[in-house]
């Protein structure tokens, strides 16, 4: 779904129009590709009338393909010459571009032997719906790829070997640090091949003793408490009650998962005297009996009763529901990605990976019992309950001015689950973005959203206070409305929706903004629609 179109974009969406002379503008790595009329030179930017308004390219870098190119070339339009552009080269109504043929042989191993039948579902569905792309299931689950348009092939299978497999699914944390990956959308986004695709999603509660009088725990403060560092509920604004920290083993999916959503990103390790109990339910159970009592177990497995609320570090306690978990506000959420540690030649994997995303892929993963990241719109109650905080939230001037804008931009839209993370990312976070974003694509595409407005809300920190968040989150989501523009223009055109985008920085957040990239500026995108 994603296409590789690398130019600035002056305008977003506007009615699709029958150009009288055409061109192809690509560069010559493809890195560049736009198709339009042109209308403008200043000599040095070309000014392009396509589908999805006039995009500026410059001439110097791409090779102008078609008629059109000879044509506005001999009328001299705008000074323009051949000179001006790498190469023309003209296109006859008989004549097709040819690709080169590219291949793949790669193999897939699985971090959990429950992802093994993640993937096979994934191919499954893949080879039942897929149109372009041929897709042949083969013994052991061997999956071959044959894309005639792109003369692209790949066969993929599976391997028990995870260290030497290239590719391999596994989960990752969205907390802690990581490097960075992608300086902006344009990156996850227009990329044929990535570091890491996400899949799916896992969530995970924490459950509290009644008696430990407590409705709302930190991140940091459950890392202290499995190191051993708190011991009394008393220490954290509950009862006078000692704690105990109950745990699945360490070997075991979930352990391992708490292990990297809890304990690493505070850098630190449970401590010895961590009651280990050998399952989920006997946990469950044990909250229940046992004075003081704590632990972190799957969302499908825990009693809601004994739920707490849990945030970041700024503050901002997220109870479990399903809309938090799927928007990513939650905290205790794991990404399943597909891990890459050869670069594909084709796009093939991608795509088959990036089918994942789609509602009918979702619905199949969450029956799988993973927790399905296909967009769902944020019950009334919810939404009426943060904005109406507005009126009383205790504010800077900077603050009070967004909040009222705020109030009034979104008091009758509906908050949809797709949440991105703006500005620079991590491998991950590119993943969730890209995920994110089809799943946005994916949502607008109903026609039921026809005529829509979509609206691109940033929420935002920032070292340099109020004012700064608001101007970075206010840019950060103009960059996602336009890269939306850019990658769902067919959708935008046919179903009549329109684009906005506002920033308001750290008022009233859904959650702790907060990124694995260092940065002064931390900043989050909700998508809501009216």
């Amino acid at each position: 779904m994603f296409k590789k179109i690398a130019a600035t974009l002056l305008c977003s969406s506007a009615p699709a129009a029958v150009f009288a002379q055409a061109v192809d503008l690509r560069s010559p790595d493809d890195f560049i590709s736009v198709s339009g009329e042109i209308v403008g030179f200043n000599g040095v930017m070309l000014r392009v009338q396509t589908t999805v308004g006039t995009i500026s390219v410059p001439a110097s870098e791409v090779i102008c393909f078609g008629e059109g190119c000879n044509t506005i070339v001999a009328s001299n339009d705008f000074g323009l010459t051949a000179d001006a552009f790498q190469d023309i080269v003209t296109v006859s109504a008989t004549t097709e571009d040819v690709p080169q043929p590219r291949s793949d042989t790669l193999t897939v191993a699985f971090g959990n032997p429950q992802y093994g039948a993640l993937y096979s579902t994934l191919a499954n569905a893949f080879a039942v719906t897929s149109s372009e792309t041929i897709v042949t299931l083969g013994a052991n689950r061997s999956v071959s790829l044959v894309n005639d348009a792109t003369a692209e092939t790949a066969t993929v299978s599976v391997t028990d070997d995870v260290a030497a497999a290239d590719i391999v699914l596994e989960s990752v944390s969205l907390n802690g640090t990581d490097a960075q990956a992608f300086s902006d959308p344009s990156g996850w986004a227009e990329a044929n091949v990535l570091p890491y695709q996400m899949i799916g999603m896992n969530a995970y509660t924490v459950m509290v003793a009644p008696n430990a009088a407590i409705d709302s725990i930190s991140l940091s403060d459950l890392a202290r408490i499995f190191a051993g560092e708190i011991t009394n509920w008393s220490q954290i604004g509950g009862a006078d009650i000692n704690i105990l920290p109950l745990k699945l083993p360490t070997e075991t999916v979930v352990g391992q998962e708490i292990d990297r959503l809890v304990m690493q990103p505070a850098g630190k390790t449970s401590a010895d005297f961590v009651l280990t109990m050998a399952d989920q339910g006997g946990i469950v159970t044990s909250i229940n009996q046992f004075p003081g009592s704590v632990s972190i177990v799957s969302a499908a497995r825990a009693n809601p009763d004994l739920a707490v609320a849990v945030s970041g570090a700024c503050g901002t306690a997220v109870s479990p529901t399903d809309f938090n978990v799927t928007s990513g506000d939650y905290p205790l959420v794991t990404a399943i990605v597909a891990s890459y540690n050869t670069t594909p030649e084709t796009g093939l994997a991608t795509e088959l990976f990036d089918f994942a995303s789609a509602e009918i892929a979702q619905g199949l993963i969450s029956a799988e019992g993973f927790v399905s990241h296909a967009s769902v719109q944020q019950p009334a109650a919810e939404k009426n309950g943060r904005l109406s905080g507005l009126l009383g939230a205790a504010l800077d001037d900077a603050q009070r001015a967004a909040a009222a804008q705020k109030f009034q931009i979104l008091f009758d839209a509906d908050r949809l689950s797709p949440t991105l993370i703006g500005g620079a990312v991590s491998g991950p976070e590119g993943a969730w973005n890209r995920a994110m974003m089809l799943d946005v694509i994916d949502a607008m595409a109903d026609p039921a959203n026809e005529g829509r407005e979509v609206i691109f809300v940033g929420q935002g920190q920032s070292t340099a206070g109020s004012q700064a968040a608001i101007s970075a989150s206010a840019i950060a989501a103009a960059t996602m409305r336009d890269m939306f523009a850019q990658q769902a223009r067919d959708v935008i055109a046919s179903n009549n929706l329109t684009l906005s985008s506002y920033g308001f920085g750290n008022v009233s957040p859904a959650t702790c903004i907060d990124g694995q990239v260092a940065n002064p500026d931390f900043t989050r995108i909700e998508v809501w629609i009216r």
